[in-house]
């Protein structure tokens, strides 16, 4: 059986949710990663929510589905491609119909749907057959597949049909609380910037990363959000979590905290509800920013705004030393249209200050602690 403590986790972390503000925020999602399912389809540990057959697996800590709703929330779940999830646990191979409408009895707001276990290119591909699923259930749900991440080492993923089918996409590996796990993934989406930015938009997005939250009970493991920002764990410096938060906004990618909301510091709270940066993430326009330069260690990142105006990110990717100076030139911005012929520049992290107004021609230099990034409205 499953410890009695696991409903209560995702019980807690509604209610802080709910009370300390995450909500109000824009974090609408409380995420049950793999391992949920009975280990078996036909087992049922919950009787009191029934499945539309015996074939589908019972979710274990679903009675608490209402208590999120009830506080204005939305529930997420997870399956996979394949006939087992990564886990091991059953996956919705041959299933997809079945389980998409047993998701939507329950009130599933969002379906993370892994590639473990598919085996073939055709399975892998199959990823489609859950989508169509998922709409004709007739119940909006959020579809996050993995499809691209599966499909990379053997061929190029043809995003515009990856964005037919699913709202986002995850493109490589899994976060972990690290600076070399971050900063590989804006290494990774650098590099390949050309081929995904111009994708990525309203109704579909990049994915920089999915993986575990780290809430482990016995030998279960029970999963409370879908992990990319793992700001208010321990692994990461403050300035590293400044610049996960600020080039997650930069990359328009969705927000997913993998953390423990009933334990996290004032700082972490602070940085993960800072309003700025989530308005900048959720800028109505919906184009991803992409790398304008690299030179001696720093680079300089830019998102173009509604309104004409660009975020603009100066990171310090040395690891050593203390805080150093990058100059640039305001005509690199916006191909050389952002300050054209004068613009207003913001701070937004690691502390929120006005700069003032720059002419186009203009260069603006920069403090950046190693490893940390500063982040500019222009």
């Amino acid at each position: 059986p499953f410890p009695a403590t696991s409903e209560q986790l995702f019980v807690e972390m509604a209610d802080v949710m709910a009370a300390e503000g995450w909500r109000d925020a824009g974090y609408e999602f409380v995420c049950i990663d793999d391992c949920w399912m009975a280990p078996a389809r036909g087992m049922f540990f919950f009787p009191r929510w029934p499945s539309l057959d015996s074939s589908h697996p019972m979710v274990a800590p679903l009675p608490s589905l209402f208590q999120v709703h009830s506080k204005g929330l939305k529930l997420g779940i997870y399956s996979d491609v394949g006939n087992k999830t990564c886990a091991g646990f059953p996956g919705s191979y041959n299933h997809y119909d079945l389980d998409a409408q047993t998701f939507a009895s329950w009130g599933v707001d969002l379906l993370k749907f892994d590639g473990c276990n598919s085996g073939s290119l055709e399975l892998l591909a199959e990823g489609r057959h859950m989508s169509v699923a998922l709409n004709k259930t007739g119940r909006s749900i959020v579809y996050s597949c993995e499809w691209p991440f599966y499909l990379r080492p053997v061929q190029q993923p043809n995003y515009t049909e990856i964005k037919q089918y699913c709202n986002h996409w995850r493109n490589f590996y899994d976060v972990y609380d690290s600076w070399n796990s971050i900063k590989s993934i804006l290494d990774w989406t650098a590099l390949h910037q050309d081929s995904i930015v111009k994708i990525a938009g309203p109704g579909g997005w990049n994915d920089p990363d999915m993986a575990i939250s780290p809430q482990r009970q016995h030998h279960w493991v029970f999963i409370v959000f879908l992990s990319q920002l793992v700001i208010g764990n321990f692994g990461l410096s403050w300035d590293q979590e400044v610049t996960q938060m600020a080039m997650w906004a930069i990359m328009a990618a969705p927000l997913f905290m993998s953390n423990d909301l009933r334990r996290i510091s004032p700082e972490a709270k602070w940085l993960l509800q800072n309003k700025e940066v989530i308005a900048i993430n959720q800028d109505p326009l919906g184009k991803q920013g992409y790398r304008i330069t690299k030179d001696k260690g720093f680079e300089l990142w830019e998102r173009p705004l509604s309104g004409g105006a660009y975020a603009v990110a100066v990171l310090n990717q040395k690891e050593i030393g203390g805080p150093q100076n990058f100059t640039f030139s305001l005509t690199l911005l916006g191909n050389g249209l952002a300050c054209n012929p004068a613009c207003c520049i913001r701070q937004v992290l690691p502390a929120s200050r006005n700069w003032g107004v720059y002419t186009w021609v203009s260069s603006l230099s920069v403090e950046v602690n190693p490893t940390g990034t500063v982040l500019l409205r222009v």
